[in-house]
């Protein structure tokens, strides 16, 4: 066939890009008459049954001893295939959607011990960057991570956890006589640093 002669050529087939590894799709459901979202992480790989799933909504908490601090609240947050980064992309996302709907990249949720008793979520969760409200459920969580364990429902409690971490009011003095101490030393010893 002389493609010259036609009155309208073929039309051009661009190859689509690549389709990145993870998707999300978005839906919503109802629970006790309220709307969740509910997300759904899947893996474009062929053949992979790899997903998580995260469902959330907005609240108001209290937070650094302020009222009314727009959070959102993840009330569920599962995946099947631990260790290939589903979990941590879908809290990433989690922050970037509280930006986006007024929650300041604030968020916080429930780590609970009874769905996996032996490993708890706690660790994964610390090393993603949240805190408790207690510095020293803070420190004892590093101490797990620093130590490589695992932690277990024997170790911790279900506990309360947020992002950006909570600023502790101990870590606040602490830092605040740290300076003080330095800024005596320095008249004291009529030094610059």
């Amino acid at each position: 066939m002389n493609i010259a002669k036609l009155k309208f050529p073929p039309l051009k087939y661009n190859s689509p890009a690549k389709l990145p590894e993870k998707l999300i799709y978005r839906a919503q459901t109802s629970y006790f008459k309220n709307e969740i979202d509910q997300f759904i992480m899947f893996s474009t790989k062929k053949g992979s049954n790899d997903r998580a799933i995260m469902r959330c909504f907005p609240q108001l908490i209290s937070r650094d001893g302020k009222n009314n601090v727009p959070s959102l609240y993840v009330w569920f947050l599962t995946s099947n295939c631990s260790g290939k980064g589903f979990g941590t992309a879908m809290l990433d996302f989690a922050i970037n959607y509280s930006k986006k709907i007024g929650c300041k990249g604030n968020l916080h949720l429930t780590s609970d011990v009874s769905f996996t008793p032996n490993r708890i979520p706690h660790i994964f969760y610390r090393k993603f960057g949240m805190s408790t409200k207690k510095a020293s459920m803070d420190k004892k969580l590093d101490s797990f991570i620093a130590k490589n364990k695992n932690a277990t429902y024997k170790d911790f409690d279900t506990v309360e956890m947020f992002y950006p971490p909570i600023e502790h009011k101990k870590d606040k003095l602490d830092n605040f006589i740290y300076k003080g101490f330095k800024l005596g030393l320095k008249i004291l010893f009529g030094t610059k640093d």
